[in-house]
Order: C-alpha cells, then structure tokens, then sequence
C-alpha cells in the first residue's frame, strides 16, 4: 500500500481550516457524529491554538515538562483525487495513504537488553520487553478533513508497531469476485462533505491495541499457524484450509475494533499473552473505495508511567527507538 505526506496546497490549507467541524466520541468504533460549529482562521493557527491550549491545560494539570508528559508536534497524511489505487484487481479498488508515526520511547542500550533478560515464559518475543503496555499512556487526537462537496466514506487506518514487530495487514483474497482488506485497528467514518470530523483515541483504546497486536503475535507464532504458512508456500496449499485453522481470519477478529481483550471472545483472550508490548509507533492512513480528496492530522497526549522509557521529543540527542526491522502479515496477506 502507498504512503504519502499530506498533499495540501496553501489554498487547500485555509479551506481545511474553515470546514465544519463534527466531534466523534471515542471508543466506538461505528462514532456518531456530534456538531460542534465551523472554525476559521489559516490552518497554521488551528494548530497553534490547539498546542497553546493543551500545553495550557498541562500547566494546569501540574504535568512534568520533558519525557514524562508531553504533547507531540501535528502529524498528518492525506490523498488527493488524482492519486491511482494503492490496489486494484479488476473487481475491488482501494485509494489508501499512510505515514510512520514514532513514538518518542527511548533507545535501548546495552544494559537495558542485559535487564530484559530472556522472553518471559508463554510469549512470542525473542528477548525480555523493555516497554510494556502498562509503561504508558497514550491518546491520539485525530482530525479527518472530507475536501470535496461530496461525502466520501472514510476508514481511519492505526497499523501498530512495538519494539519487535510492525504490523502490515495488507488484503485477503477471498474469490475471483471478492478482495477484503485485512484489520489493523480500522475505524470507518462517513465524512460529510466540506466537513471534518474530530475524535480520539483514548489511552484504554491505545492499550487495547497494544494487546491485540501482541496477541496476533502470539497466533501467529503458534505451531498451527506456523503449519498453515508452511503449507500456504508449498504445493497443495488447500490443506491449510482443510484443516480447519484460519490464521488470518483469527488475526482479523482480534484486531477488529468491535472485539475487545475483556470480552472472553474464544477467538482473542486464548491468544492474550501474560506480557504484552507496549505501542512504540504505528502506521497512521486512510482508506477510501473511491478518488477523494481526504486528510486526518493527530497529535499525541504521551505519559511516561515508568519514567525512564520516553524521552523528550525536541531532544536532538537523545536516540529515539524507531520502528522495528521486523513485519508482521497475515499468512493470506497480499499487497
């Protein structure tokens, strides 16, 4: 799938600026929509009132300056009606857009990886976790810009990483007439149009994504979906099926948005492991089944509750984690 920077004109901008703002409560991943009025003013200055009122509202809050509490600069993508299909195969056609978002978490160095130690018992990593889900506290504000006089339906695209893998889901072909994608946590939206819509994802929302993504690292390191790849890449590949196992179709269940980890789904909680990585960053993108011209722009409220795992995002010297080499897929995933 394409990534792209956002592709705004200046004229663009002051029009984004302008659009009718709706408000999304967060936590639903089928939000209803609640007006909130218009906003004026070039786009520069939306954001710079957005800063200056949360690093108000953090003064006021007593937050620790630098790595404990910080709000991260605006990151923003978006497509234009010009762009070709991220992917088409004749029957299904996909318009999508992401960018890499960094969390500010620390490097770790060389007595950091002799603390981990070795993985704890019953999970999928490859060493010990230097930051855990419950090391942090993420909530992403998020600003969806619908550009056209047209509504377009919309899907908010959150492709997680932590410190050992980068999920990439890419799409399921499921027959000669059908082609879906796979889930990352996708939220999907009805932008009116000439309209935007604002929401968030709340820390309990960002935790929740944490685990899925650990628990669809756990499946996908089990014997049975191990077997399935191996049979996938061989000749006769119908076995994997045959046998009754669907790894991809396991993974899209725990990452659809509507299933949670205290839900007691027999299809996620037996893949929950008893640590669980914490988000280091993720593939923020839009998708859309049609040429659009669409952008979401978030910042980030980012809480250290160790206190030794993020470091201040404006510090040149401090080396940042980064995204991991490794990518993780559906084994039916193809891009």
């Amino acid at each position: 799938m394409r990534r792209n920077p956002s592709p705004e004109s200046a004229e663009e901008a002051i029009a984004h600026a302008m659009l009718p703002t709706y408000v999304i409560r967060s936590g639903s991943p089928c939000p209803r929509p609640v007006v909130s009025g218009p906003r004026r003013g070039a786009r520069a200055g939306v954001i710079a009132g957005v800063l200056a009122a949360c690093a108000a509202a953090c003064v006021a809050a007593g937050c620790a300056p630098g790595a404990a509490d910080q709000v991260t600069r605006p990151v923003d993508v978006g497509m234009t009606d010009q762009m070709a299909p991220a992917y088409s195969d004749g029957n299904t056609t996909l318009f999508q857009v992401q960018t890499p978002v960094q969390l500010p978490v620390r490097a770790m160095t060389s007595a950091d990886v002799r603390s981990a130690g070795q993985a704890p018992a019953g999970t999928p990593y490859p060493r010990g976790v230097f930051l855990r889900a419950e090391d942090e506290s993420i909530e992403v504000h998020y600003t969806i810009s619908n550009l056209d006089d047209a509504p377009h339906d919309v899907w908010l695209l959150v492709d997680p990483w932590n410190e050992f893998v980068r999920w990439r889901p890419g799409v399921t072909v499921v027959s000669d007439e059908e082609t879906l994608p796979n889930y990352g946590y996708d939220l999907f939206f009805t932008v009116p149009g000439r309209q935007r819509l604002d929401g968030a994802l709340t820390p309990d929302d960002m935790h929740e994504i944490a685990i899925k993504l650990a628990s669809v690292e756990q499946l996908l390191a089990s014997p049975q979906a191990q077997a399935q790849a191996q049979a996938a890449q061989a000749p006769g590949q119908q076995q994997a099926a045959a046998s009754g196992f669907d790894a991809t179709a396991i993974a899209n269940n725990i990452f659809n948005p509507q299933n949670r980890s205290n839900s007691g789904d027999p299809l996620y909680t037996p893949w929950i492991p008893p640590v669980v990585a914490g988000v280091t960053g993720f593939d923020l993108g839009l998708r859309t089944s049609e040429a659009a011209n669409v952008a979401v722009e978030i910042t980030m409220e980012v809480r250290d509750l160790r206190g030794d795992r993020f470091v201040d995002q404006d510090d040149t010297s401090a080396r940042q984690m980064g995204p991991p080499a490794q990518v993780l897929s559906p084994p039916a995933a193809r891009f």
